[in-house]
Parts: C-alpha cells; sequence; structure tokens
C-alpha cells in the first residue's frame, strides 16, 4: 500500500474522531516514521532506499507496515497531545497522555528498532566441507580439519 493510502484509511476508518490533524500534518508524520525505519532496513520498493525516495507514493510491504505503524501512531499521538496542550491556555481540557508522556514510548521504541528492524544475510565459514572431518586439507587453509562451531 502506498503511504498516502494508509493515511487516508487510517484518518477515515481508524482514528477518525480522536486525530485533530489534518491530512498533511498526518502524512509528514508518516514519512517520518518511514524514514526512520529506512535508517535500519531498505524498503522492499526501493532497494538502497535514500531520504529523497519517500514520497506520498512509496509502497509498503505488510512486514514493513507492521514494524512501522507503532511508532506512526506514537508520532501522530504525540502531536495531537503537542496541539492539545498548547490549546490549553484558551481554557481546553485535554484528554488523554500528555506529550512527554508519549516521548517517553517513542524514545522506548526508536531504541529497540534496530533490533527489529535490521537484518542481514546469514553465512557459514566452510560450508558442507566443514561438517565432514575427513575432506580434503586444502579446503582448510588455516589448517583446521574438524568442524568449527
Amino acid at each position: 500500500m502506498k503511504i498516502s493510502d494508509i493515511v487516508s484509511q487510517f484518518l477515515a476508518e481508524e482514528r477518525s474522531v480522536a486525530v485533530l490533524l489534518s491530512e498533511s500534518q498526518v502524512e509528514a508524520l508518516a514519512k517520518a516514521a518511514v524514514s526512520f525505519y529506512g535508517g535500519y532496513a531498505d524498503l522492499a520498493s526501493c532497494p538502497n532506499t535514500t531520504l529523497r525516495d519517500i514520497t506520498s507514493a512509496v509502497e509498503l510491504t505488510i512486514s514493513e507496515w507492521a514494524l512501522i505503524k507503532p511508532l506512526f501512531l506514537l508520532y501522530v499521538e504525540r502531536e495531537t497531545a503537542l496541539q492539545i496542550e498548547a490549546t490549553g491556555m484558551q481554557g481546553v481540557s485535554g484528554f488523554g497522555r500528555n506529550s512527554s508522556e508519549v516521548n517517553m514510548e517513542i524514545a522506548n521504541l526508536e531504541r529497540e528498532f534496530p533490533q527489529k528492524a535490521a537484518c542481514s544475510a546469514a553465512f557459514t565459514i566452510g560450508g558442507d566441507e566443514a561438517a565432514n572431518p575427513d575432506s580434503v586439507i586444502a579446503h582448510f587453509p588455516f589448517g583446521f580439519n574438524y568442524p568449527i562451531y
């Protein structure tokens, strides 16, 4: 799904009443969350992702959105809390968490992102030859004749 479609669906179906932000603000927060994810993993739709690549037309896979969505929701909640806090001087009473509480949760989630988003290819040392102690010594240039575990 495109970021713009995700934002539209979010505003229309998921949080239609609780979000006080405009569509452009929510889209900017979605791009910010995708950009943060891009710091740890490339998007499937654009290998070697750069910040310039992250637009409202970028396609996200379900697995990418599953990692990005909690951060996006927290960004939206923080921005909403900031707007409610700003209108508090005009007599508007707030609801939900304040922005500092949400900031702490964002910081915790962002600290976990490297483990959740980053991945690398698995590799073995020696391949099948390492599992066979009777293999030819030519496969083991440093004199290993037994499996390395």
